[in-house]
């Protein structure tokens, strides 16, 4: 849902960029943001003394996703855009995540299997916005149900600061996981949702590259 705010977001964001950011720069700041992350998160949860890194994974996540936002915008804006790039940006998108929340595999009695079944249904959701794309109605979806990008990412900044404050609770981690895993699926069944409606009254031809 917070992906209807993108718009606002990315007036907010774009003073950052100035005259001297390329949509190349935004992304590859996208991804030392992404790295941070899962530095705050593991360093934080696994080293008692630097729990206090914690408190940054929020902005770190904030950050992603104002580069996020910023180097599709600035690709439009210089007309930069690419079939290239934007492959990178959509693959980027999911492993992004999986760097950001995959870290956890690694901390002190990780909750494999929570954390598991929380990435696939993420690589899901994005899997089945992008098809959108490809199939009749064209058009990439990102319609959400609390589970989309952003939500994700203010869902596990949450997560961080209960942990900071609440250390006690890091036993929660699965259940909590499972919670958010539950909205990402329904994101998926939205998106399905619009691709059938987008793709009524559209004519529909199977085909793989060498032929039908």
């Amino acid at each position: 849902m917070l992906y209807l705010q993108k718009g606002n977001f990315q007036k907010v964001v774009r003073w950052m960029a100035g005259a001297w950011m390329s949509a190349n720069q935004a992304t590859v700041l996208g991804l030392c943001f992404v790295v941070l992350t899962a530095f705050g998160f593991y360093v934080g949860l696994t080293y008692g003394k630097y729990q206090w890194l914690l408190l940054l994974v929020p902005v770190f996540l904030v950050l992603r996703m104002a580069m996020n936002a910023l180097d599709g915008m600035l690709a439009r804006e210089y007309d930069t855009g690419s079939v290239a790039g934007e492959l990178f940006n959509e693959g980027l998108d999911i492993v992004g995540d999986t760097i950001c929340y995959g870290c956890l595999f690694f901390i002190p009695n990780p909750p494999h299997l929570s954390l598991t079944l929380f990435l696939i249904l993420a690589w899901m959701a994005e899997y089945v916005g992008v098809l959108g794309k490809g199939l009749p109605g064209g058009v990439r979806r990102h319609e959400t149900f609390l589970g989309g990008k952003p939500d994700r990412a203010v869902w596990m900044g949450g997560l961080a600061l209960l942990l900071y404050f609440f250390p006690s609770r890091v036993e929660d981690i699965a259940a909590y996981l499972i919670i958010v895993s539950f909205f990402v699926f329904l994101t998926s069944i939205v998106r399905v949702r619009k691709i059938l409606i987008a793709s009524e009254d559209e004519s529909y031809e199977s085909y793989t590259w060498i032929g039908k």
